[in-house]
């Protein structure tokens, strides 16, 4: 199955989802797809933005000595924005409408993380 597939699969699974996609820690997104492409959001800036972020957590993970980041996760008011490691220097994303329980992202996200490092 396909990276774009999976993403895709996830978003179908998530009515709050907004996006799903992997970044890496160089500071580019690798695929994202978008669940409203006429959202509120620049959605796409948020790619960059998470690749930002992830690059700046593995830095300053390794700086520390603390090992690789397993997960990172940003609350904002009006989304939510949840990472977690592929392979070292990759993440999958997945953004939701602010306020929704985060469990349910958190499970789905792991699925996604599983079913992308058995089938890629």
């Amino acid at each position: 199955m396909s990276l774009t597939a999976i993403l895709n699969a996830t978003l179908d699974r998530l009515d709050e989802a907004r996006f799903a996609g992997v970044v890496g820690t160089d500071g580019l997104g690798v695929e994202m797809v978008f669940a409203d492409e006429g959202s509120a959001y620049d959605l796409e800036l948020a790619e960059i933005e998470l690749a930002t972020l992830a690059a700046a957590a593995s830095a300053a993970a390794a700086r520390i000595g603390a090992g690789l980041v397993h997960t990172i996760t940003v609350e904002s008011e009006a989304l939510s924005m949840l990472a977690a490691l592929v392979a070292p220097g990759y993440f999958a994303v997945l953004g939701l409408q602010g306020g929704d329980d985060l469990s349910a992202a958190r499970a789905a996200l792991q699925a996604m993380v599983e079913r992308m490092r058995a089938e890629l």
